[in-house]
């Protein structure tokens, strides 16, 4: 490595530093919030306030991070309720919990859904107790099953984004935004006039990173 080098590697690992500061610091902030909230959900269970424990539970479930115990304890305590509202009958509860189970999962979902097999359970329970209730006339002479199946049908629905043209979306924004930050630096010399050959180049991934987010954005 030449002495020439060593600047950009030093500025390099600072920037890998900040990251990884900064992801930590993101990492502490949804974990502690989960056990709070789900600490919060259990002290309304105790006060028997089922509702408020719901929201609670809810809150703690969406505040998710890999390998995190509290989201997951969250979704069971969500996924308990509803079990317990459907044995006393209570299917309004019942949805309202199974409800908090699916919701709070897919707003976790990034390039992948997790606790998938909680959500399948979920959406299962859902479009059984949906089917239990009285049919709307346009669904009239329908079995039991086979509204169920619709139902199902539409939870399971895929409507995730496109993962490719979610990666291009981000591909642009980056180019978009550092081409714009180079090009302040590099494009502009020192007495305020255009380095044109840096302009040049930095403007046009300006550009190109601009049209590729907007198409991203467009079809992600």
């Amino acid at each position: 490595m030449t002495l020439a080098a060593l600047p950009a590697v030093r500025g390099a690992l600072r920037v890998f530093a900040l990251v990884a500061l900064l992801l930590a610091a993101f990492a502490a902030r949804v974990v502690s919030s989960a056990a709070a909230e789900l600490e919060l959900g259990e002290q309304a269970e105790a006060a028997s306030d089922v509702e408020a424990a719901l929201v609670h539970y809810r809150r703690a479930a969406r505040w998710y991070a890999p390998g995190s115990p509290y989201h997951v304890k969250a979704l069971g305590q969500l996924a308990r309720i509803g079990a317990e509202a459907e044995a006393a009958a209570d299917t309004e509860r019942a949805l309202s919990a199974y409800r908090a189970v699916r919701s709070s999962i897919l707003a976790a979902r990034s390039f992948y859904v997790p606790e998938q097999a909680r959500l399948a359970a979920a959406d299962a329970r859902i479009a059984t107790l949906m089917a239990s209730q009285p049919a709307p006339p346009m669904d009239a002479g329908k079995s039991r099953d086979q509204l169920r199946a619709e139902h199902l049908a539409l939870l399971q629905k895929d409507t995730d984004p496109n993962l490719f043209w979610t990666l291009v979306l981000l591909l642009g924004f980056v180019s978009w935004v550092g081409g714009a930050f180079v090009l302040s630096v590099r494009g502009i010399d020192a007495e305020d006039r255009w380095v044109w050959r840096e302009a040049r180049l930095w403007g046009a991934i300006v550009v190109a990173g601009f049209g590729l987010f907007v198409l991203g954005l467009a079809l992600a």
